[in-house]
């Protein structure tokens, strides 16, 4: 068995999303928010692996702030950052809260993908400032 990476996290995701089956009613919302913050911090992971910058096991606030140093612009990153909070927001239960809505979802899934895209794009061209 191999392990879905980021693409494959964010089908899935959308599969969530988009089913309309009963057992997964109260639940797709933060399960496709958990997978999709998943696909998040594995894009963010290639990333360091591709330029061998040993950041694998430093938090994801660490992570996301040396990305600045190495994307062509700090937007982007902070783009991801904003992301990957919401995300960690929406999986994080608490008693009264609601389910994310679906549009919810469905913009957090297409903000990971532009940041999975942008990460991919980034290649090795890219050197730090």
């Amino acid at each position: 068995m191999t392990t879905p990476g980021a693409p494959e996290l964010l089908a899935l995701c959308r599969r969530l999303v988009n089913t309309d089956d009963w057992t997964t009613a109260f639940w797709w919302g933060r399960a496709a928010a958990v997978l999709a913050r998943q696909a998040v911090e594995l894009s963010v992971d290639e990333f360091w692996a591709q330029r061998s910058i040993p950041m694998v096991g430093t938090s994801a606030r660490s992570q996301f702030l040396a990305l600045r140093l190495y994307l062509p612009h700090a937007e982007l990153a902070a783009e991801g950052h904003a992301t990957w909070s919401l995300l960690s927001r929406a999986c994080h239960h608490h008693p009264y809260d609601l389910q994310p809505s679906r549009d919810e979802v469905l913009g957090w899934i297409d903000a990971a993908e532009r940041f999975h895209a942008l990460l991919q794009a980034a290649g090795h061209d890219v050197v730090a400032r």
